[in-house]
């Protein structure tokens, strides 16, 4: 399992229109995504900072997401963010959620 981080600022005053692009029009793309599992995101008001993680069965999927959806998602939240959000991947080592180590 992998997952993908994303870190940026939000516009001030940008939290509920940055929510409520997440809920109508970002994590329905994501759920038709092969591979995706889940996407947790994150806000601090007080400081605009906002941290999404998706969680990917496979790397390629992610991979694939990363280079033909993203931009287009990008485009979407563009609105909301200050600059680009920074992006990272990583492997995932241990989850309560999901079984990542099968045997």
């Amino acid at each position: 399992m992998f997952a993908r981080l994303l870190t940026g600022h939000l516009k001030p005053g940008k939290f509920e229109l940055t929510t409520g692009l997440l809920e109508e029009k970002v994590i329905p793309l994501l759920k038709e995504q092969p591979g995706f599992c889940d996407e947790i995101s994150f806000f601090n008001q007080k400081e605009n900072e906002a941290v999404a993680i998706s969680l990917w069965k496979d790397k390629s999927d992610l991979e694939r997401y990363d280079r033909e959806i993203y931009p287009k998602v990008r485009e979407t939240m563009a609105d909301s963010f200050e600059g680009t959000p920074a992006l990272s991947t990583f492997e995932v080592g241990n989850s309560t959620w999901y079984n990542i180590h099968v045997d």
